[in-house]
């Protein structure tokens, strides 16, 4: 049989060949029957010396062919005789076409797929706009359930990082126990840096340049309550946390030698400051916090309202003739 699993999303694309491998029995003779093959330097012949070999004490053979068909891309002969032969498969042999960007929805080989009534799945992922039913479905995997406001700020957290979700979720599941459903104070408990991370959200439209998303992230906060003067301190506190791992890792330390340095139990509060200063260049930062040390004088001097001086920082940042020299391309 044959499988074409296309699109980014390697974690839940693993996650279907994971259930493949496991059907195919017995680990002991399975292993024996299963081939794993990088594409991107095969020919079609190299394929075929394993997809036409017969298993061995088995009734199947699995071939895992990555990024062999996206090599093909301007070669139009190569893409013909393949599509050829995934008719003619034999049926001993599951063959798993493994793709890691998306193939275009006319693409020969998905054409060729559907006449071999294949498997073709595309793993899009979800995004960070669509993540809630997926943390709800991937809790209950984990034998929990979790809050729906729980589940949006898990996903707020972290983001479309599946794997680091599902890790996160996995934790929490465990440490509820099925006693009770997953809330908020859990992920405050459990996950790193959860309430600094949550307000990432301003610093990181900033260093997207996103002023309309950067307006919004500001509104949501002082909705929830928090004061002028406190939005100002966290985004200096983001702004210098930033400097100082960017400065480490400009200075060759991994994440996870950032963390021993600043005392973190894991490496994740430094994967998610590096993630963010990446849109950031040293000078930048420096130059964020110049100015927020000048408009918490002012403030404080009475020479600005702080509304107005939150409003005029972003929008002074999401500038594009400001950013030119500053950002990082």
């Amino acid at each position: 049989m044959l499988y074409i699993f296309h699109g980014p999303d390697d974690f839940t694309r693993n996650e279907k060949i994971t259930e493949l491998r496991a059907a195919m029995g017995d680990p002991s003779l399975a292993d024996l029957n299963i081939t794993a093959l990088d594409g991107r330097e095969l020919s079609l012949g190299d394929i075929r010396s394993h997809t036409d070999a017969m298993p061995f004490m088995a009734d199947k053979r699995l071939v895992i062919v990555r990024d062999y068909v996206r090599q093909l891309k301007g070669r139009p002969e190569e893409i013909k005789q393949l599509v050829e032969y995934l008719g003619r498969i034999p049926p001993t042999t599951d063959l798993v076409l493994v793709e890691n960007e998306s193939l275009e929805r006319g693409h020969a080989v998905l054409k060729a797929a559907a006449a071999a009534k294949a498997a073709v799945i595309s793993f899009a992922g979800p995004n960070k706009n669509n993540l809630h039913p997926w943390i709800i479905k991937k809790a209950q995997e984990h034998n929990a359930t979790i809050e729906p406001g729980a589940a949006g700020f898990l996903g707020r957290l972290v983001g479309a990082d599946l794997r680091t979700l599902d890790n996160e979720l996995e934790k929490l599941a465990l440490y509820v126990g099925g006693q009770r459903p997953i809330q908020k104070a859990d992920i405050d408990l459990l996950v790193p840096y959860s309430e600094e991370a949550e307000n990432f959200g301003l610093t990181n439209a900033i260093g997207q340049r996103n002023a309309r998303r950067a307006y919004d992230q500001l509104r949501k906060l002082l909705d929830e309550g928090k004061h002028p003067m406190a939005i100002l301190g966290s985004i200096a506190a983001q702004i210098r946390s930033l400097l100082e791992v960017k400065d480490m890792a400009e200075r060759g330390l991994s994440a996870a030698e950032i963390a021993k340095k600043k005392g973190w139990k894991s490496d994740y509060p430094a994967r998610m400051r590096l993630k963010e200063a990446a849109r950031f260049s040293i000078p930048w930062l420096e130059e964020i916090l110049e100015q927020l040390l000048q408009i918490d004088l002012d403030i404080k001097t009475g020479r600005v309202d702080s509304l107005l001086a939150l409003d005029t920082l972003i929008a002074r940042l999401c500038a594009a003739k400001f950013m030119r020299s500053k950002i990082v391309d």
